[in-house]
């Protein structure tokens, strides 16, 4: 069979170099023979190595693939968490922000009722002391002021309102007092039988000294205070109200 050939070959080759050795010929070398492969056989294997390399690189880059997306995935996640964190920061930062504006208004309106509350007391206690200084100066004035009630005390009494009232003193209330030593005396009862005059002034009727004050009946402030208007509003002065008196009888 042709393959045992090379075998012989090599089985002779190898029988002629022990029996050299032993004999100590030497022998030329042989050159093994050499047998080559056949093309087909590497480009096959070739194929093979290659499609092994290429399956070995996309098993590779999809594994580099995978890895990277994880890690691009991992940094989303950090990229979320950290957004997150921060917008909870800022949510805080700005709730906190609201309290303490909220707190500051709150604070504000407290001081403004409180200031309101105090400018209302200062104005209440301001007029509590106006009153009670013209209650005093009343008083005052009344206790300077006679009461009246004999026909002296009222004609002092006329001589002080007359003065306070309308400046009328000296001639003015002697003029005055001419008209009411004629009318009533000075007797605030003084009450005219043949007519409705009563009172200081003889105011006719009576009643129409009420305007001064309810007490007309029996009050010579509240009936003078009224003849004094009188004269004032009808003739000006006493005297001219007493030139008026002599010319007539009456005034």
């Amino acid at each position: 069979m042709p393959f045992l050939s090379p075998l012989r070959a090599v089985a002779a080759s190898a029988l002629a170099l022990a029996v050299a050795t032993t004999t100590g010929v030497v022998l030329a070398e042989t050159p093994a023979p050499s047998y080559a492969v056949p093309a087909q056989v590497d480009a096959a294997a070739l194929a093979v190595l290659e499609a092994e390399q290429r399956q070995a690189l996309i098993t590779s880059r999809a594994q580099e693939r995978e890895e990277l997306a994880a890690s691009v995935q991992q940094l989303a996640q950090q990229r979320t968490a950290a957004l997150a964190e921060t917008g909870s920061k800022i949510d805080a930062t700005e709730k906190a922000v609201q309290e303490r504006l909220a707190a500051e208004k709150a604070e504000a309106e407290r001081l403004a009722e409180e200031a309101r509350k105090a400018e209302e007391a200062r104005k209440a206690e301001e007029a509590r002391k106006a009153e009670e200084a013209k209650k005093a100066q009343a008083a005052k004035k009344a206790a300077a002021t006679p009461k009246g009630g004999t026909r002296a005390q009222n004609k002092e009494l006329g001589r002080q309102l007359a003065l306070q009232l309308y400046g009328w003193g000296g001639d003015q209330f002697r003029c005055y007092d001419n008209i009411i030593m004629r009318e009533s005396l000075w007797d605030q009862y003084a009450d005219n039988p043949n007519s409705s005059a009563y009172g200081i002034p003889q105011a006719l009727p009576g009643k129409r000294m009420a305007s001064e004050g309810a007490d007309w009946r029996t009050n010579p402030a509240t009936q003078i205070k009224w003849g004094l208007k009188y004269v004032k509003e009808r003739y000006g002065t006493p005297c001219r109200a007493w030139s008026f008196k002599r010319a007539n009888g009456w005034y």
